[in-house]
């Protein structure tokens, strides 16, 4: 037999299954059914629970996980992308902020420690800087231009 027939010939056997115990069960309880209409009715509720069963996919439901990106760049890093923004927000902004100013006094600090064993607040380390960095470092908060920043970054460099 196929795979189909047999199945049907289940749910036949089910459903008169299920049909002679509702007519028992009334019977017991002297209900006084119709074994007939009950039987078919029963029939009737397991073909549609039947072909519902058929029409449904055999296949179970998979969840694959959405992989999330980064709103990066080709060809950058999100460290670069992050120093990037921060650059074009500082350009951008209304009114200018410390953001960059603290992001290259951090930067010269590291460079300092790193290359002179000196920190940025020492003697030594203002000497190595010299006024023009020292001046964007420690002056008040304005906007920089894209190229006094590269000349400080430049000079960080040569540190």
């Amino acid at each position: 037999m196929t795979t189909a027939v047999s199945r049907w010939l289940r749910r036949l056997l089910t459903a008169g299954a299920v049909g002679a115990l509702v007519v028992a069960a009334t019977r017991v309880f002297d209900l006084d059914p119709e074994p007939v209409r009950v039987v078919l009715l029963c029939l009737l509720l397991v073909a549609l629970a039947g072909l519902l069963s058929d029409g449904l996919p055999r296949t179970s439901v998979l969840w694959y996980a959405v992989p999330i990106r980064p709103p990066v760049a080709e060809g950058r890093d999100q460290v670069t992308q992050a120093h990037l923004r921060l650059l074009e927000n500082h350009q951008l902004s209304r009114r200018p902020d410390a953001a960059v100013r603290d992001r290259l006094a951090h930067l010269a600090d590291q460079v300092l420690l790193a290359r002179h064993g000196v920190p940025l607040r020492s003697e030594q380390g203002r000497a190595l800087l010299g006024s023009e960095v020292l001046a964007v470092l420690e002056g008040p908060v304005v906007r920089l231009p894209p190229r006094r920043i590269e000349r400080v970054l430049r000079h960080l460099e040569e540190l």
